[in-house]
C-alpha cells in the first residue's frame, strides 16, 4: 500500500492515512481480510509518530472499514451495506471539503470546482447508462 503524506496541506497526517486506505479499499488494492501494515512499520515507512498511525487505525475502526485483533494486526472490513443516510450525508461533506481545500490551493474558487463537479457526474451518469 503506497501512502503520499502532504505534509503542508493542513490536513491532518492521519487523516491523510485514512483516507489513503479508504481510496486503497475503493480501487480495489485492498479488500476484504487484507491486514494493514503493522503500526510500526508504516510508522517507519512514513517517518511519522507511530501513535499517528495507531489514531489512523483507530478512526478505521470506529468507522467501521477496519477491525483490530490483538496480537494479529489491523484488517479490513467487508462493507456493511449503505451508510444511514446522516453518516452518509457527513462522509460526503468530508470529502468535498477536503476537494474544496486542495482546489483552492491550486488556485481554484467554488465555481469551477462545481462547474467541473458537474460535468464530471453528468460523465458518469451517462457512461454508467451505457
Amino acid at each position: 500500500m503506497k501512502i503520499d503524506l502532504d505534509h503542508h496541506s493542513g490536513e491532518p497526517i492521519y487523516r491523510q492515512i485514512v483516507e489513503a486506505v479508504k481510496f486503497e479499499v475503493a480501487r480495489g488494492g485492498l479488500s476484504d481480510g487484507d491486514r494493514l501494515p503493522s503500526i510500526r512499520d508504516l510508522a517507519n515507512t512514513l517517518s511519522i509518530n507511530m501513535r499517528t498511525v495507531v489514531k489512523a487505525y483507530e478512526e478505521l475502526v470506529r468507522e467501521g472499514l477496519a477491525v483490530m485483533q490483538q496480537g494479529r494486526g489491523v484488517f479490513i472490513t467487508p462493507p456493511q451495506g449503505t451508510l444511514p443516510a446522516a453518516r452518509r450525508r457527513q462522509v460526503i461533506t468530508d470529502l468535498v471539503r477536503r476537494l474544496l481545500a486542495e482546489a483552492r490551493r491550486l488556485g481554484a474558487d467554488s465555481s469551477e470546482v462545481q462547474s467541473v463537479l458537474q460535468s464530471v457526474a453528468a460523465e458518469m451518469e451517462q457512461t454508467h447508462e451505457t
